[in-house]
């Protein structure tokens, strides 16, 4: 019996083997660049977001206290937030902080991924996953009581079991093992952060009435006292109209202001809605990452043109988000 039909089915199968076992270096690298870009355009967006809850504050404070001061037959004292949405607004301000660091690690542990992947250089890719999916728990558990713990929606791909592929592997079979563990550590911490987003998108939606009316009222007590030109406020509305308007000199003071009044109301709705929209884009481009991970693990064809489009139609919103305030003199 010729051992040559029996040596090329032995090579034959060890090549299959060998093709199996190779590294997926290049989706594992298209991944990781996605979800550092991912992670870098959430953190923009948690800066504007830490801006609002903290200006909503000193906005009520403002008005409030001037109200109080400006009637004669009254005290004039410092008047504190409202207990009611102080409480709300704090405890989404502290899980808007857990994010940031969430965000922080999930970023950390994608970069190791690409060191690992794309420039086939060690990284400590599972200490860095491990410490996403910590920080990410953290996150999670406090948004999880935002919203007495309500049930995430649907998240678009099951993040399928990683395969054990064993232990003493050498080359391409151990960085294949290193790279799909942490890819399966890292779906965890991106499934976290995208189910306490949706907690803290739900708790923001109870607050939006109150930054609306807040952002009207302190807008408009800036106005009247003089802080605020009128001017100033015509040319956002006439931006909204793509328009260049003349103030006209026959209309009564009350009807000027009452109208500056209703559009300073729905320019400030507007912002919230964008706010509102951005977690939407936000938690749909961690759904598109975790789609990517799940093809990963199962050896198939992904695109990250999903992850893109919602990361585009973050930074349109957050393009036109106005400016955060600036900090007091003297800091």
């Amino acid at each position: 019996m010729s051992f040559r039909p029996v040596l090329g089915l032995a090579l034959g199968a060890m090549a299959v083997l060998h093709g199996c076992a190779a590294a997926p270096r290049a989706p594992a690298t298209a991944l990781a660049e996605a979800g550092i870009k991912a992670t870098g355009t959430f953190s923009a967006e948690v800066r504007e977001m830490e801006a609002q809850l903290s200006g909503a504050e000193v906005g009520e404070a403002f008005v409030a206290t001037l109200r109080r001061c400006s009637n004669a037959s009254i005290k004039c004292r410092e008047v504190p937030e409202s207990e009611a949405v102080k409480s709300e607004r704090e405890k989404l301000a502290d899980v808007v902080g857990l994010r940031a660091r969430a965000l922080d690690a999930l970023g950390a542990a994608y970069a190791a991924l690409q060191t690992e992947a794309a420039y086939d250089q060690g990284a400590d890719l599972s200490g860095a996953a491990g410490d996403a999916v910590k920080a990410a728990n953290a996150f999670a558990a406090e948004a999880a009581k935002l919203d007495n713990g309500a049930t995430p929606s649907a998240v678009p791909a099951t993040i399928a079991s990683l395969a054990d592929f064993g232990f003493g592997l050498l080359g391409e079979q151990l960085q294949r093992k290193r790279i799909l563990a942490a890819s399966r550590q890292i779906a965890q911490a991106t499934l976290l952060i995208r189910n306490g987003m949706v907690d803290e998108a739900a708790s923001f939606g109870r607050l939006s009435r109150f930054l609306i009316g807040e952002r009207t009222a302190a807008r408009m007590t800036l106005m009247k006292s003089g802080f605020l030109a009128r001017d100033d406020v015509m040319k956002e509305v006439a931006q909204q109209l793509n328009l260049n308007l003349t103030p006209p000199g026959n209309v009564s003071d009350a009807a000027y202001e009452m109208a500056l009044q209703a559009s300073l109301r729905e320019l400030s709705r507007q912002e919230v809605v964008a706010a509102q929209d951005r977690y939407q884009a936000g938690i749909a481009a961690l759904g598109a990452l975790l789609q990517s991970h799940a093809a990963l693990e199962k050896g198939k064809a992904f695109s990250i043109a999903d992850v893109d489009r919602f990361l585009t139609r973050l930074d349109a919103t957050l393009a036109d988000a106005p400016p955060p305030p600036p900090p007091p003199s003297g800091q």
